[in-house]
C-alpha cells in the first residue's frame, strides 16, 4: 500500500520524467539522434534526483508543504557530493532499498539483462550504464560530439528506459520498506556518507 502518507503525498512518477522520455522519442523519430541522447540523460538524472529528495523527506518525516529551504539546502548539499553517475546510482538504490545498485539490479535481472545488449558479467550492471549510456552523454555535453546514428539513440533510449524502470523498482521497494516499518531508523540519514557508492 507504501500507505496513505507517501502515496497520496508524493506522485508515482517524475511527470518531468515522463515529458523528456517523450519529448526524446519524437526527436528520436524525427533523426535528431543528438537531442534524443541528452533528453534521455536529462530524464534519468532528474528521475534520480528526484527520487533522492522524495525520500530523504519522506525518511526526515517532513511533509511536502513542511519542508523549508534548510531542509532543500542540506539535501541538495548531501547529493551534490556524488560527484559521479555511478556514485549517483549506488545512492539511490541504498537509500531506497539498502542495496547498492548492482546487487539490486541483480534482483531484476531477469527482465533487466535481455536489454543491456553486450553485457559483460564481469564488469557489472552499474559499470554497463556507465559505458553505452552515460559515456555517450557525456560524448555530447563535454566534447561537443554531434556525429551520432540512429543505432546510439536508440540504444541510449533503451537503456534510459532501463534505468527507469529499475528506479520505479527501487521507488516501490522503499515503499515496502516504509509499510514494513523497516524505516523508522533510517541509516542513510546520517550523511552522504551513509550513501555513497564504490
Amino acid at each position: 500500500m507504501c500507505g496513505a502518507q507517501s502515496r497520496n503525498l508524493w506522485p508515482l512518477g517524475n511527470a518531468v520524467t515522463i515529458l523528456l522520455m517523450e519529448r526524446a522519442k519524437q526527436e528520436l523519430a524525427d533523426g535528431d539522434v543528438t537531442i534524443a541522447i541528452l533528453l534521455s540523460s536529462m530524464a534519468v538524472e532528474g528521475e534520480m534526483a528526484f527520487l533522492f529528495f522524495k525520500w530523504m523527506s519522506i525518511d526526515s518525516k517532513q511533509l511536502p508543504d513542511a519542508v523549508t529551504e534548510a531542509h532543500q539546502k542540506e539535501w541538495d548539499n548531501s547529493w551534490k557530493g556524488f560527484s559521479s553517475f555511478k556514485t549517483q546510482l549506488d545512492a539511490v538504490s541504498k537509500l531506497l532499498t539498502y542495496d547498492a545498485f548492482d546487487k539490486f539490479a541483480l534482483q531484476n535481472k531477469g527482465w533487466l539483462l535481455p536489454k543491456l545488449d553486450g553485457f559483460d558479467p564481469a564488469i557489472g550492471i552499474k559499470q554497463h550504464f556507465q559505458n553505452h549510456f552515460y559515456r555517450t552523454r557525456t560524448r555530447v555535453v563535454h566534447y561537443g560530439e554531434v556525429d551520432f546514428q540512429k543505432p546510439d539513440g536508440e540504444r541510449c533510449f533503451s537503456l534510459a528506459w532501463a534505468l527507469l524502470k529499475l528506479f520505479h523498482a527501487m521507488d516501490r521497494r522503499a515503499c515496502e520498506l516504509l509499510d514494513d516499518g523497516q524505516r523508522m531508523s533510517n541509516p542513510q540519514l546520517n550523511g552522504a556518507s551513509g550513501v555513497a557508492g564504490d
